[in-house]
């Protein structure tokens, strides 16, 4: 059995859909969308909290959680290359709170992509956000 070694990052955010739209965000880190979220902390034990707090945190966001999508393990980091291990975790959530949203810390921009136009926005998503294409979590 493997033993997590070095540095390593988890992730908890949202997939938000609602009228066939997809929310995502970009911040000023990275010149792709991806759904809201990011790293928790060290001491937080629940990934379900984690994305609550991430989406108030990213977007003013509140959501109701619907159910856990696919998680994905990368064994490097997809920016700089280094060798880490990456845990992204996903779940399918509902906005209760949609005329309150905006931009907050480094979020820079929120928008909702058309889910019929899904072939035309690959490359301007994340790949965590085009593996759950892939796996059919975002349809």
């Amino acid at each position: 059995m493997a033993v997590l070694k070095g540095k390593y990052l988890i992730a908890s955010g949202p997939v938000i859909i609602q009228d066939r739209k997809l929310l995502v965000n970009k911040d000023n880190k990275d010149n792709f969308y991806k759904i809201p979220g990011g790293s928790i902390e060290e001491g937080i034990n629940d990934l379900e909290k984690a994305c609550h707090k991430k989406v108030h945190e990213e977007i003013n966001g509140k959501i109701e959680i619907i159910k856990p999508l696919h998680p994905r393990v990368l064994w490097q980091n997809p920016q700089t290359g280094e060798k880490m291990t990456i845990i992204l975790t996903s779940y399918l959530a509902r906005l209760t709170n949609p005329k309150e949203i905006k931009p907050m810390g480094s979020t820079t921009e929120i928008k909702w992509l058309d889910l019929d136009k899904i072939n035309e926005w690959k490359h301007a998503v994340s790949p965590y956000t085009q593996f759950l294409i892939e796996k059919g979590d975002i349809k």
